[in-house]
Formats: C-alpha cells, structure tokens, sequence
C-alpha cells in the first residue's frame, strides 16, 4: 500500500470524464457518463495504487483572485454544457460515499488548494501523488511530490520533468510567461512557443533574468520581449499557483486515511444509473439469507406437491439442453412461492443422481394448467414452448418480467434476467458458464452437476419473483393495461405461432442457390475481366486499389481507412456509367441472398415438423413493434425478382392455402388521425390514392392531370414526413435538388398546415415528457431531446414523431392479432397464424376454411381499433407465400 497522499483534482477528472464517454444514461434517461467514468476512475486509482490516504479538491463557484488581477483570465472558455453541471453534484456525492474528504475554498481554484496540500503532507514527512492530466501542475513536482495520470497510468516525477525540459519545475511558471495558456485566457508573449520557450529558461534561468537582458536578443524577438516584460511577468503570475496565500486550511491527516466506502449508498446509486459493471467491480455481491431445496425424491416431492396445492401465485422457469425449445429437452422445473426461497424439481440428470420422472411430472401438471393459480417467470413464452412439448399448457399467466422491464424501460437495452438482477435487486446471478462451461468442454444442462444447477435455477425462479413486485409497483396505469390486455395475451399468440411455424421447400431454396451461383461466377468473371486481375471482392480494400488506383475512377468519398466502397458510392459511380461498380453492386445483393437465405434456410428446417420457428419478440423494439430471429422472416426481400422468389419456398400444410392480409398505407392512416387533417381524411374516407391526392394539392393541379413523377415526389414526403424527412433525405429519394426540395416540403405544410401543427405539438410535448406515449400508453424515453447538440435533439425530435406513428401501428397490428386468433379459436377453423410482418399477417387454412379466414381476417383487422379514418386490408391467397402477392 503507498504511503502517499493521494489528491484528485476533482474538475480536471469530470471534465476528462465527461468527454471520454458519450451518450450513457440512466435508466429513466438521465445523462451519467462523466459519473460513470469518474467513478471508474476512481474505483481503479483505490484497487490498484491502493493509497494510504486521499482527499478530492473541487475549484469553488465564482471568480479567484487572479480575476482581480486579469479581469480577462478564462474569458474565453465556454460554460460548462447542461448535461455535465447536472452531474458534477451527483460526482461529489459518491465520493463522499466512498468516506473521502471533500474540500473547496472560495477565491481560490483547484491547484492553489492542491499545492497547499502538498506543503501540509510535507510537513507530516507524507508524500504526495496529484491524480490529474493537467500538466500546469507539475510546476508542484519535488522529492516529495509527484503526478499521476489516471487515463495514462503513467507517474511524472521532479527527475522526469528535468529530463524533459532541462530546467526544475518550479521554473514551469516562467514558461508559462512566455508561452500564456489559451485555455485560461493567460496572454503570455506572441510568437514564444513551446521549443524557444524552453531554449531561453534553460539559458537565462529565469523570466525576470531573461526580461532584464532581453535587449542582448537580437531581431523582433528581443523587441518583443521587451514590450511584453508586463505581460509575461502578468502572465507568470496568474500561472503560479498560490503556495503562500493566507489561507486557513486546517487538513487532519488522519480524516484523509483511506477506509471502506459506503457500500449501501453506492449501491443504491449504481442501481439508479444502471451502472451494473462498476456493481462488480466495487465488490461482490452481499451474500443474501436463501432458502433454495432441491425436490429430488419421490418422498420430498409428495410434501412439496402438497404446499404448491395451496398456493395462489408463484414463479416458474425451465431448465433445458438448449436455447431452441422446439428442439431442446426438459432438465427441470423451479418454482418460488415467495422471495429468496425456490424449490428445483430434476427431470433429468447424471445417471447415479436421483430425478423424478413422468409420474411426478404428470402431478405436477394439473398445477400449471390451473388458470386460478397465478404464474409469473422472465420470457416465458420459452418456457410455454418447452412445457408444451411435454403435453402441458401453462396457464394462469399473469406477470412476465421480460415484458414488464420493456414497458417500463423500453430505452435500455438489457431485459435479460442477468442484466435485471443487477440493475435493480443490485444482485450477480450465477454465470451460465460456470455450469455447463463454455467452447470445447461445454456441456448440456441434463450432464451437469444436479445440485449445482439446482442453486442456479432456483435462483432465476426466485429473481424473477422479486423483480416482480418492483416492477408492477412501476407500472403506470397505461402499461398496466398494455400488460394485461395486449402484450401477455399476444405472448400466448405468439406461443402458438412459434410452435406451429411454417413449411419450407428446402429442395426449392437449394435449387434457387445452385442457380444463383452460376449468375455469381459469370459476374465474378467479369469483373476479373474489367479489372485485368483477380482479387479478393470482398475485401474493401482491395476492390479501393481496383477503382481508384488500378482503374482511376473519380474518387466519391474518403474514410480514415483509405476509399470508401459503400453502396452509395458505388450507386452514384454506376450513374456516371461506370461498368463494375454496377456489376459489384449486383454481386453484393445476389451474394448476400444467397448466404443469408438460400443456404442458411433449410438448415434452420426442424427435422421432425420440417417447419422453420422462427422467435418472436415483443420486447427488442424502442417503438413496440415485433421482430423476429433465428432466422428474420420479415426481411425476405421483396424488392428484387430474385429476392422475391425466395418467398415461393414458404409453402402450406400439403393440401391447403396460404392467405396474407396487409393493412393498407397504416402509418399515413395514423398520420391522418392525429392530425386531423381533412384533405387526408377525406381522400381515405373516400378509398382514393392518397399520394396522387397530395400531389394535386401540393401543385395545384387537378387530381386527373398528376403525373408519375409528381406522384413519386408526394409518395416521397408523405412516407418521409413520418421519419422527420429533411430537404437533403427528400433530394436524395427523389433526384430533385436540395432547393426544389426544400420548397417541395414548404408547399407541402403550407397545403397542410395541420399536420405541420400536429409535429410541432408532438415533438413540444416531448421536450416537456422527456419522451413520447403511443396510443394505448407505451412510454419511450428520448434522453436526445435534452441533449447539448442540436443533432442530438433532433434526432430525438424525428424518433419521437415516428414512434407515435409506428408504435401506434405496432399496437393496431398486434391488437388485430389478437382479435384475429380468437375468432379463429371461437370458430373452431382449421387454420393457423404463422407470421407477422410488420402491417402483414400470414395464415394457413384447410382450402373448405379459407373463406371463412378471408372474412374473419378482414372483418377482425379492419375492425380492430376505431380511427378517424376508415382502416383497409388487401388479401391475397395462393399455394405459396409469393402466390399471395
């Protein structure tokens, strides 16, 4: 341990801290990234160079001394920006919590105080180590005293400062005469810099010295020392730091020795702003009082089956043999009636442990199917998957963790149960890893150790169980009700929708690939061709030495990694005419296709159903939309001939019809109701083609004489409205020039001025919320529109428009989903959901029900929400799902 006072200069690491990290914020959108890094900062400087004593210093509010002799000193440096202040009194507070001494003086700055130290450490034959990368400083640099740059981990010493400037340090100030400071508004003498600084201390000694004989200099320099000798010694003054001002510091040095933080206090703010990875590093989790019991005899089990009769409400979470639970198989079942205590029941395991079996399992089902008992877990449509390949459908699901953090947190990433844990139960849940290992020497669940995936279980049950609580005393009324009836009924739908998935032709995909291939070698050829050699096509740069070295095409965009090859580039050089960026161009789409679809496709069939399940996720979204993985079916491509005739792989059960139903222009439906604009209303009201009616209105043309290219510029700016389209985007989209643009988007809220009223009170209202609500109630948080740079806020502003926009159709497709599902269910049709693309559903029927879904589907959806504009559904039906379009 050293022996050291170690003193921050607390400013000069907020501002460092500040800086270095952008964009972190908490979990109700705080800015916290100069708390985060300070505090890393000071986490590290406590573990590694664990000093015997510390002390911050903190530059007092308002003007020094030296104001009295400059009024211009630090004139030019700019405010701290708003993000920053708000976090300087949060900094202060956790090193408070950290039991280090705090100090300020008012009329003084920072390394006056700094310096004063020093002399009092002195004094007490203690050394001292300053923690700053403020290089005015070192001016302080003895036997005694020394810095340390925490960013560099680097130590400067008296010798090292010698070494480097051939002077002491305490002759730093007659440098800094000469050179000024630009950052503290310090003049010093025009035209000294840093090398001819030095040169003349090293050979006069001194400022005063080198002033006095400044007429021996020949030439401008010795003239203009000596018109600067007030300035410079100004100068030096205002950069030396006060060792003897009459300040009554009185330090204890015994109150600076180092001793345990508050533990409590930091972790309780670590929580507030999210910051799990300093949770691990201040210290290990506190060891919690859990009661976990592992139910691995028929004998314990009859006792515990007893109590979880009585039960009105417990957690439940599955362990399996691997993520796809189309595939995977049941390890084990835990439950927890109440926090910190679990109970694991084995299904599976080593041969010589004892596990229970189909009997115990089929006890246990009448309990999990009982829709009076409530259950709750973290993403339990996996468990609802596994369950059910094990002839049991959990009912009574009334709370789900991962649903309920991205209602209440949708801006933040993480809503996985690690991620959970430890940002608000401040808790480290046992890494998977250590269960089952990791590489070469991973194992399934059902070969590891059954007490040790016991512990591990119960504790995920039991987290869940205590999220709970938290969470539902966070729901606001309106995420409440999206909970209950929207999201955990769609989870069901979506349960069905994975488990049933859809039928693929992998012959077809494989063949589309064969042929793909051929296309691919011919381009592959004729760029070899073009190029006079081969090389690596795919390599950026190589291609870059092909066209702007080998080739010499006009050079579009550079990067700091030599020539940019980006789609836009190469677009814009295949416009010019140019063969090859064309053909690369094509080689990138067919290349990609083929990769991501053709050949990944039908490894993903399942074996035993020959369907592919894709997931479904309700909460990866900031607007509420859902996606899918493994694979994304709702990125097939459409726009291409080829990428399209991958969909005619995607066929129904043998004998019967697809059917897709799409809402019509959705997100401009939306844009008409909130706004209320009555040209677009009325264009819907009346069924007309929505962009040729803006287009007439924007030129003041009769709706019969709108061509296609006025059509194609409306189209442009009604979708682009919604995205907060600029001038340059729309310019981009259409070809039209950034003026013609820009009075094209002016025209456009002339003619419609209440939907230029309705983006105004939106994006006002989310400056006031700090965020935006959709329809029914979903909160997204926009930490942007708070922000310092006026890119940032307006960037916040356009996500607050298009979530209101998305997120309310994401909320009308998923409602018509619901709607949908249970009239098939109620009907007793022999016909499935299987996807959701965005404003599409797909479906499969038996061909005697396909008329009966046709009308269900059409009535449900277009049925689903009232607006003030009539809702339209297209449906198509075919034996495939291209046939359907």
């Amino acid at each position: 341990m050293s022996k050291d006072l170690y003193i921050i200069d607390g400013h000069a690491q907020i501002y460092r801290a500040f800086y270095a990290v952008e964009g972190l914020r908490s979990p109700i959108g705080e800015p916290v990234n100069a708390i985060f890094q300070f505090t890393r900062m000071l986490i590290h400087l406590l573990k590694e160079q664990q000093p015997s004593h510390l002390i911050a210093v903190f530059d007092a509010p308002g003007k020094n001394f030296r104001h009295d002799l400059y009024p211009e000193y630090k004139a030019n440096r700019k405010p701290a920006p708003e993000e920053l202040k708000t976090q300087i009194p949060k900094i202060i507070e956790i090193v408070k919590d950290f039991n280090i001494p705090v100090i300020s003086v008012e009329g003084y700055e920072a390394d006056d105080i700094i310096g004063i130290l020093t002399k009092i450490a002195a004094e007490s034959d203690l050394n001292s180590t300053i923690v700053s990368g403020d290089k005015d400083l070192a001016q302080l640099l003895n036997s005694k005293v020394r810095l340390f740059d925490p960013k560099k981990n680097l130590f400067t010493t008296e010798a090292d400062f010698i070494e480097e400037n051939g002077f002491p340090p305490a002759k730093l100030t007659d440098l800094m005469g000469l050179w000024g400071d630009t950052a503290d508004n310090i003049p010093g003498v025009a035209g000294i810099g840093k090398k001819i600084g030095r040169e003349l201390i090293q050979k006069y000694k001194s400022l005063e010295e080198l002033l006095d004989r400044a007429s021996e200099i020949k030439g401008k320099r010795g003239e203009t020392l000596l018109r600067s000798k007030e300035i410079a010694l100004l100068s030096k003054k205002l950069a030396t730091i006060a060792l003897n001002a009459d300040i009554d510091l009185k330090l204890e040095l015994e109150a600076t020795k180092v001793t345990d933080p508050d533990f409590a206090a930091l972790r309780e703010k670590f929580l507030a702003y999210g910051f799990k990875v300093l949770l691990s590093e201040l210290a290990p989790s506190p060891q919690e009082d859990r009661d976990y019991q592992l139910i691995d005899t028929p004998a314990k089990f009859a006792a515990f089956i007893g109590e979880l009769k009585h039960a009105t409400h417990f957690a439940v979470d599955t362990e399996t043999t691997g993520l796809d639970p189309m595939q995977a198989k049941l390890v084990g079942i835990s439950l927890s009636l109440e926090p910190h205590s679990a109970f694991y029941l084995p299904f599976r395991g080593l041969e010589d442990e004892a596990v229970l079996g189909s009997k115990e399992l089929a006890e246990l089902k009448p309990i999990l199917e009982n829709p009076e008992i409530s259950k709750s877990g973290q993403n339990l449509k996996y468990d609802r998957l596994i369950l059910e390949q094990n002839n049991i459908k959990l009912q009574g699901i009334t709370f789900d963790t991962l649903i309920g953090s991205s209602l209440i947190e949708g801006h933040i990433r993480g809503h996985d149960l690690d991620s959970l844990a430890a940002r608000h139960l401040g808790v480290e849940l046992i890494p998977t890893k250590e269960i089952i290992g990791t590489g070469s020497k991973e194992i399934t669940m059902d070969k590891a150790g059954v007490r040790r995936v016991a512990e591990y279980a119960c504790e995920d049950a039991d987290i869940a169980l205590r999220l709970e609580k938290i969470f539902r005393e966070r729901l606001k009324p309106a995420e409440k009700r999206l909970l209950e009836e929207i999201e955990l009924p769609l989870s069901e739908v979506l349960t069905r929708m994975q488990a049933r998935g859809i039928r693929v032709n992998g012959e077809l995909l494989q063949s589309q690939s064969q042929e793909l291939e051929l296309v691919l070698t011919s381009i592959t050829a004729r760029i070899y061709e073009i190029a006079s050699k081969e090389f690596n096509i795919a390599s950026p740069k190589q291609l870059a030495e092909v066209m702007f070295e080998d080739l010499g095409y006009p050079v579009i965009k550079k990067t700091k990694t030599g020539y940019s090859t980006n789609e836009a580039v190469l677009t814009e050089l295949a416009g010019q005419g140019y063969e090859l960026p064309e053909l690369l161009l094509e080689y990138r789409q067919y290349s990609k296709l083929k990769n991501t679809y053709l050949d990944a496709l039908p490894k993903m069939i399942n074996p035993v159903t020959g369907r592919i399940h894709t997931t479904f996720s309700q909460t990866t979204t900031t607007t509420g939309r859902l996606s899918s993985t493994n694979p994304n079916l709702q990125n097939i491509p459409i726009r291409s001939e080829r990428g399209k005739a991958i969909r005619a792989a995607f066929i129904p059960e043998a004998g019967w019809k697809m059917l897709a139903a799409d809402y019509s222009q959705v997100e401009l439906r939306m844009l008409a109701h909130f706004s209320e604009d009555k040209v677009l209303c009325q264009a819907f009201e009346d069924n007309m083609d929505i962009h040729s009616v803006v287009a007439a209105e924007i030129n003041h043309i009769p709706l019969e004489s709108v061509g296609k290219e006025e059509r194609y510029a409306a189209k442009a700016i009604n979708f682009g409205i919604i995205y907060g389209q600029t001038a340059h985007g729309l310019s981009q989209t259409t070809g039209m020039s950034r003026f013609a643009a820009q009075q094209f988007i002016d025209d456009y809220f002339q003619r419609f001025p209440s939907i230029k009223d309705f983006i105004e009170a939106t994006t006002a209202q989310a400056h006031t919320d700090g965020g935006i609500r959709t329809m029914y109630g979903r909160f997204r948080a926009l930490p942007e529109l708070s922000s310092s740079k006026k890119v940032e806020r307006e960037r916040g502003e356009r996500e607050a428009l298009n979530t209101l926009i998305q997120g309310s159709a994401a909320e009308l497709i998923k409602i018509a989903m619901l709607e949908v599902a249970r009239a098939i269910k109620e009907d007793n049709l022999q016909a499935y959901m299987l996807l959701q693309i965005h404003d599409e559903l797909v479906f499969e029927a038996a061909p005697e029900y396909i008329e009966g879904l046709r009308n269900i589907v059409r009535d449900r959806m277009e049925g689903a929400i009232a607006l003030k504009v009539p809702l339209k559904v297209d449906i198509g039906i075919g034996d495939n799902w291209l046939a359907l379009k």
